[in-house]
């Protein structure tokens, strides 16, 4: 057994195992890297912004539709050439559509302003009174540009020259958003009615929704 005990261990002296000492632990502090070495913090990345429309990009459509329905009709005089290549219901569909579409965008447009304002609302008069305006003229415009190129679909005397013609077609625009027309313009089909009824039902809805809005915001 002797022998055994002086002769060399099979190991390397490097596996010894390590001598740990709880009075060595004790005063062993971790080192960290600098905090002003360190790199600086990521900022906060800021939300993306909403894009809203403004009050004369939701009026842009009504009042460019009125120019071009305008320009159109300088030169527009019959539908015989539209008759023979499409029948003609292309352009009424799209004449209709972007009636609508221009309509709702002025709708928005008045309950943004509603939304906006604040008491004595004395600032309403005058978008209000603008978005009303640019409704009444686009659709003069179309109605003017539906007669140039089919002639049928309106019965009443409505003059022979176009400036002639633009005016009795904004006086039928007035009455038609005032619900008092006095029928002495009428639509006779289907494509002049529904512009008709646009008309009205972008007034009833400015109306209904401007008078809630009010009332809410003065409760």
């Amino acid at each position: 057994m002797d022998q055994f005990k002086s002769q060399p261990p099979p190991y390397p002296p490097y596996f010894d195992p390590y001598p740990l000492k709880a009075n060595s632990l004790r005063g062993y502090k971790p080192s960290f890297p600098n905090t002003n070495s360190s790199c600086t913090p990521c900022l906060p990345i800021p939300p993306k912004p909403k894009f809203t429309f403004g009050y004369w990009e939701l009026l842009s459509p009504a009042l460019c539709g009125t120019a071009a329905a305008l320009f159109l009709s300088l030169f527009s005089n019959n539908g015989d050439q539209i008759n023979e290549r499409f029948g003609g219901t292309p352009f009424k569909l799209a004449l209709i559509g972007y009636g609508i579409g221009a309509s709702v965008a002025v709708s928005f447009a008045v309950s943004q302003v509603i939304l906006n304002s604040k008491a004595p609302f004395n600032n309403l008069i005058c978008p209000i009174g603008g978005a009303i305006t640019s409704i009444i003229f686009l659709f003069a415009a179309e109605y003017l540009l539906l007669y140039r190129v089919f002639p049928s679909s309106f019965k009443g005397d409505v003059g022979e020259d176009l400036c002639t013609q633009f005016l009795s077609f904004l006086y039928f625009s007035v009455t038609t958003i005032a619900t008092g027309n006095l029928g002495d313009i009428l639509p006779t089909n289907t494509t002049p009615r529904l512009l008709i009824a646009t008309e009205i039902a972008f007034n009833v809805y400015t109306l209904a929704s401007g008078i809630q809005l009010l009332l809410a915001l003065k409760s």
